[in-house]
């Protein structure tokens, strides 16, 4: 694969939250319909609650900890039986403790998805904050970020590596993956970068169902799944793919929101390239996506 120059990437005032301000974001159906997102000035030891009720109408059950409803928007059962909640992210990461508990952090992203978790009832990170969580973690604590790469893709790895430094992230390496310390691979946010025979990557995508993905490799080809767990597409030669979990090599598990392991990937070397364009220079395709394909020169939002 001959590697490319980086362009410039455009970094404009808006998706990169200043020191003061947080964003609250809804969406619905894994990102795909906004709902609002909204800026705030980050009041004084406010919480993922407090936050949101300045910007929506919230209905609370359970003594005022789980969020019902946003702006009338209803948890439960639909027509489908499809059963439906409101789930939050702080900087991409699944918190794991509830809105009220949370206490917001300068340049926190709080994001509410309003969807069906018949098939998966955690899905532990998201893409969709971009370019976190990698620039202000989760509670106030950032990890430094490893670019891993397989041994053909060197040059790329500098590139994403140079080509991320406009987006203010100032703490991240390249390591191939053999060379991957253990302590770093447990304690770093991992972005993986190779095909599904690298090894890190062919560990996730084993076990690509615990980790909260609806796609996978199958034989060469990357199938993809609706928000059911049924077959939507199978994809082939040159398909890019970004999907995110938390670090599963964290001893303490993909529930720490402690750090994240991301896949930026594709069915061949062409697809991850495909991968790489769709961070650096279309990473504004990514806002408020759970995870996306890369196909045909278009960036598609998964599940559907």
């Amino acid at each position: 694969m001959e590697p490319h120059p980086v362009a410039e990437i455009q970094t404009p005032e808006a998706e990169v939250n200043t020191d003061s301000t947080v964003r609250v974001i809804a969406t619905r159906d894994f990102g795909r319909e906004l709902m609002f997102d909204e800026r705030l000035e980050l009041p004084p030891d406010a919480s993922a609650m407090a936050a949101l009720e300045q910007v929506a109408e919230v209905e609370t059950t359970y003594g005022g900890g789980f969020v019902d409803a946003i702006n009338g928007i209803h948890s439960g059962f639909n027509e489908n039986g499809e059963k439906r909640d409101w789930f939050f992210y702080i900087n991409g990461i699944q918190s794991n403790v509830g809105a009220l508990d949370y206490q917001l952090q300068p340049g926190d992203v709080e994001h509410w998805d309003y969807h069906d978790w018949t098939f998966q009832q955690s899905i532990p990170a998201i893409v969709g904050a971009f370019p976190e969580p990698f620039l202000h973690g989760y509670d106030g604590r950032k990890r430094s970020t490893i670019v891993v790469y397989s041994d053909n893709l060197i040059e790329e790895a500098e590139e994403l590596e140079k080509g991320l430094a406009p987006l203010r992230l100032d703490d991240v390496s390249i390591s191939g993956t053999a060379e991957l310390p253990v302590s770093a691979k447990e304690s770093s946010n991992l972005v993986l970068l190779g095909t599904a025979d690298n090894e890190l990557i062919m560990e996730l995508n084993q076990n690509w169902k615990k980790l909260g993905f609806f796609a996978h490799f199958e034989n060469g080809s990357l199938v993809v799944l609706d928000a059911r767990g049924e077959t939507d597409k199978t994809y082939g030669a040159a398909t890019g793919l970004i999907q995110a979990t938390q670090n599963p090599w964290n001893p303490r598990g993909t529930g720490a929101c402690e750090n994240a392991a991301w896949m930026v990937t594709g069915t061949d070397d062409r697809g991850v390239r495909n991968a790489i364009e769709a961070l650096l220079r279309n990473h504004a395709q990514l806002q408020y996506a759970f995870a996306i394909v890369i196909a045909n020169g278009e960036i598609i939002k998964i599940p559907r």
